[in-house]
């Protein structure tokens, strides 16, 4: 099986999303979307999944458009596990999954193999413990793990992921990504596999080639090899980075460092960034490249913006890692947000453990603190808090908060003007 996405432009309103990008993917392949965030990547895969349609471009199978294929021709081809989605109130784990063999059913009705392979695909996603809980029980890396078992059961010769290791654990992003691995190295019935990742040294081993976006455009793409240059790199992330090889792979191996001797701080007030799970390390690297001084937190110790913040000395209130904040951490980045001047929020999912992070974002803008929102992500595909973090973000929006599809975009604005709010309406809360 053979994807190929040529010349897609897409946009949402008039707002331009992608622009004459390119991609190819074979069976025995993983392809890896990288960039920074607001570059286009979901919308990419939305256009190549179906759930939007390209404003000009083809996206076709084997040299099949796929715009000609029915519902139900579409879901035996491509399997699609979104960023995020709302949960299926009054599901089980299982019956979730058994959603993914919806256009496998005969008869219209599921049989004996529709429930073994959900059950197989259940134990392959590590959640076959949970096949009979309430899809409303589970953390937010368990109903990530649901997402892709119902992927993993349609079968379907193409595979798109989009942020697959988000609320993930460490071993849990290890596995997720071996099995992966796994299904492209498939003697059987190798897949194609395109897959969205913010943490570009996973990217670097796990997949085979790169496409990286910046601005809606393809910037590069190849080989990780090609790809993964530092020069690349720190222009279109705006950050110093430094590659090296992975002593135990051989593969790439990044690093983002300051420059010698430091910047000149363009910027009398400090930002504070808020994150979590990658969403806030091209966001401070941006920053930091630019001059300015930064804070951030709360964030799990070994998260991965955790681990960028301390490559570039970023002051960080930090909780124990894999769980909810602790009180400690939460006022130590109360404390911070009050020394800073404005508040960056990404666009990272909300659950009950991290749902703290959006009230001190509200907590700092009724203190008079600026509020940027950064990414294109809607509110409500990221809840995972039952509406909590949708009624607060709300609340932010409607306060005056401005928002923006990507740091780049923040930082490229006139200050003060109102028409510098890039991020169309239909994607500033709800979950179109």
């Amino acid at each position: 099986m053979k994807l190929e996405a040529e010349g897609i432009y897409a946009r949402y309103g008039t707002h331009p999303v992608l622009e004459d990008v390119c991609l190819c993917v074979s069976s025995g392949e993983v392809v890896g979307l990288v960039g920074p965030n607001g570059s286009g990547k979901s919308t990419l895969l939305r256009v190549i999944s179906g759930a939007l349609a390209a404003y000009s471009g083809t996206v076709t199978l084997d040299g099949k458009l796929t715009s000609h294929l029915s519902a139900r021709e579409r879901a035996l081809l491509l399997a699609f596990v979104p960023q995020s989605e709302p949960v299926a109130f009054g599901f089980t784990v299982l019956e979730m999954t058994l959603m993914g063999r919806h256009a496998h059913r005969r008869a219209g009705k599921m049989e004996a193999e529709d429930y073994r392979i959900a059950r197989e695909s259940l134990a392959t996603a590590d959640m076959l413990a949970a096949a009979d809980r309430p899809a409303t029980s589970l953390s937010g890396g368990e109903h990530r793990r649901v997402l892709l078992a119902r992927a993993l059961a349609q079968r379907a010769p193409v595979l798109l992921l989009d942020e697959p290791t988000a609320h993930l654990d460490l071993a849990h992003q290890v596995e997720l990504l071996e099995t992966v691995r796994g299904l492209a190295d498939s003697q059987s019935q190798p897949a194609a596999v395109v897959a969205a990742l913010h943490d570009l040294n996973q990217a670097a081993e796990f997949c085979d080639k790169l496409v990286l976006l910046s601005h809606g455009k393809v910037e590069a793409a190849g080989t990780v090899d090609e790809v993964l240059r530092a020069e690349t790199l720190s222009r279109v992330y705006r950050a110093h980075v430094q590659v090296g090889k992975n002593a135990l792979t051989g593969k790439p191996m990044l690093t983002v460092i300051r420059s010698v001797g430091g910047l000149e701080r363009v910027s009398d007030g400090i930002i504070h960034v808020v994150g979590g799970g990658g969403s806030g390390s091209g966001i401070m690297s941006a920053l930091v490249h630019a001059g300015y001084q930064i804070t951030t937190g709360v964030l799990n110790r070994l998260d991965t913006d955790h681990q960028t913040a301390d490559a570039l000395g970023i002051k960080a209130a930090l909780a124990p890692p894999f769980t909810s904040f602790d009180d400690g951490s939460i006022a130590e980045a109360r404390q911070l947000i009050r020394q800073c001047s404005t508040v960056i929020l990404s666009d990272v999912p909300f659950g009950n453990g991290n749902l703290v992070n959006l009230e001190l974002v509200r907590e700092a803008q009724i203190a008079g603190k600026q509020i940027v929102l950064i990414g294109d992500e809607p509110i409500g595909r990221r809840d995972y808090s039952e509406g909590r973090a949708t009624a607060l973000f709300q609340q932010i929006m409607h306060a005056g908060a401005r928002q923006f599809v990507s740091i780049e975009r923040w930082l490229d604005a006139e200050p003060g003007t109102v028409d510098d709010i890039e991020t169309p309406t239909t994607l500033k809360g709800g979950d179109v």
